[in-house]
């Protein structure tokens, strides 16, 4: 996103006249403290436009200034509502229902929905959509379900909504009357609108919570529930195992400590010495420790969203022939966990790790967290 052409993040070109701000003065003068770089500055992000009195706006200006008022809302909707991997949501309503009325017809009610971008999409009224003649133009365009398609005559589609915008409302600019400038007429607003399309049911977003709990902890939920007690906690040998397999595969933690203290464990004893052998346990279980509170830690890092998908699926539609036979709302196709219940738990997170917490305490949240999410379900063996 960027802003009017006057408006730079770096310095400006110095000239005969020229003080650093693009007013006159001498090449020597020096740019104003307010606009003197700054140590560590890294340009990149948007550029707004700043207005001062006496200054002749331009066209350029105040599109500026619409372009990142725009931009702002569209990146707070995009990190506030779009998954990570690039999927807007229904944010509430656009119901979906049979026309009793009219055959291949369903009705979409009123509602709001983000698209990837972070466009919103808001139908202000019910609409009537005829699906069938959306399932003729996806087929005439090469579109169809891969296989294998659903038995029988009846097929499924997802119903999707587009965000679409269109210059409107045009007029001739002010003519100076020299016969030197071409007066044409300029659109004057930006109209905003939805299209919708079928296509296939896409697979539900992945569940990336799961796949990073997965990666940090294994699979095995049972040898996290034994470290809990000291009476089942895994022996020296089983504790360096596990952390030497979670190690190999969770590089990004970035936290040379585990890695440190696991070196630290003793060898192996040839023979069965008891304090030789409670001593390698003990240093397996401080690696082991500190593996938990880094990776603990680290899912407080909430994924930024990775892809941009325009359409937002708001149903699914079942025809058979001509003939709706269901039509089934989306809501809310999401991540795994609703808003509220992600809220809560990394809330808890934060406050768990503001205080220096023990060993315990982690591996409660920890459990309490792989109920919630179901990523790692009790041993069934478990009672």
């Amino acid at each position: 996103m960027t802003g009017s052409g006057t408006h730079t993040t770096g310095p400006h070109p110095t000239g005969p006249r020229d003080c650093g701000c693009g007013c006159g003065a001498s090449p020597t003068a020096t740019a104003p403290a307010a606009l003197a770089p700054t140590a560590g500055f890294r340009a990149g992000g948007p550029v707004r436009p700043v207005f001062f009195a006496g200054q002749l706006l331009t066209e350029d200006d105040l599109g500026g200034l619409a372009t990142w008022t725009t931009g702002r809302v569209r990146v707070h909707n995009r990190l506030r509502y779009v998954s990570a991997d690039g999927y807007g949501a229904v944010l509430c309503g656009l119901s979906v229902g049979c026309d009793s009325c009219a055959r291949g017809t369903v009705r979409v009610g009123e509602g709001h929905a983000v698209d990837g971008a972070g466009n919103d999409i808001p139908v202000r009224c019910a609409e009537d959509v005829d699906v069938v003649a959306l399932a003729r133009e996806f087929r005439a365009t090469g579109g169809g379900c891969p296989d294998p398609c659903p038995p029988g005559p009846e097929r499924t589609y997802g119903l999707f909504l587009r965000y679409e915008e269109e210059f409107a409302e045009p007029a001739a600019p002010y003519d100076p009357g020299d016969g030197c400038a071409t007066v044409a007429c300029v659109p004057t607003r930006v109209r905003e609108g939805h299209r919708y399309s079928v296509g296939c049911v896409p697979e539900p977003p992945r569940d990336r919570l799961c796949a990073l709990l997965r990666r940090r902890f294994g699979d095995d939920r049972g040898f996290l529930a034994a470290c809990e007690s000291d009476t089942t906690r895994p022996s020296a040998d089983d504790l360096t195992d596990w952390l030497t397999a979670r190690l190999d595969v969770n590089g990004d933690l970035c936290d040379r400590g585990p890695l440190a203290l696991l070196c630290d464990v003793p060898a192996k004893p040839p023979g069965n010495g008891v304090q030789h052998n409670r001593l390698r346990k003990v240093y397996a279980w401080r690696a082991f420790e500190a593996y938990l509170r880094s990776a603990v830690r680290s899912l407080v890092v909430v994924p930024c969203p990775s892809g941009c998908v325009p359409e937002v699926l708001i149903g699914e539609v079942t025809l058979d022939g001509c003939d709706v036979v269901r039509a089934v709302p989306a809501g809310r196709r999401g991540a795994h966990l609703p808003d509220p219940a992600e809220q809560r738990w990394r809330s808890g997170l934060a406050r768990l790790l503001a205080h220096e917490v023990g060993t315990a305490d982690l591996l409660v949240f920890l459990l309490d967290l792989l109920d919630l999410t179901g990523c790692l379900p009790r041993p069934t063996t478990e009672t």
